[in-house]
């Protein structure tokens, strides 16, 4: 993976329980302050960007949770958020930006390919039995 191909993930919620199984057991050197483990090397506070905090790359880089996005097409366009101070808009390069339509589509490509990979294996192993 490429963090620099990651966008803001725009924060996120979780419930008591899960916050305490995000700092107990998914998240190397915990999730919440104060960051005393050793796999925080000195200030952690100094050490990572805003982004870090509190755009979800605490949870997605350093807790090594997945994100899991809807392909049906009503339920992907709800999980997308504008992004309103537009900052990202200005001052990332073009070639980082796409369409929503021309990723929707990719990730439909990536998702039919996977499931004939699946179906050309299942076969294959129906054939050597």
């Amino acid at each position: 993976r490429q963090d620099t191909t990651i966008a803001n993930q725009a924060g996120f919620m979780a419930t008591r329980g899960q916050i305490q199984y995000f700092h107990e057991v998914a998240c190397p050197g915990g999730f919440l302050p104060p960051y005393e483990s050793h796999h925080w090397r000195g200030d952690s506070l100094q050490r990572h960007s805003v982004e870090f905090w509190s755009g979800g790359f605490q949870l997605f880089g350093q807790c090594f949770l997945n994100r899991v996005l809807s392909l049906d097409p009503r339920r992907f366009e709800r999980q997308l958020i504008y992004h309103v101070s537009n900052n990202k808009q200005r001052t990332a390069p073009v070639k980082k930006m796409a369409r929503v339509g021309d990723f929707y589509g990719q990730i439909l490509r990536v998702k039919e390919r996977a499931e004939d990979f699946i179906q050309r294996g299942r076969r294959r192993r129906r054939k050597s039995e």
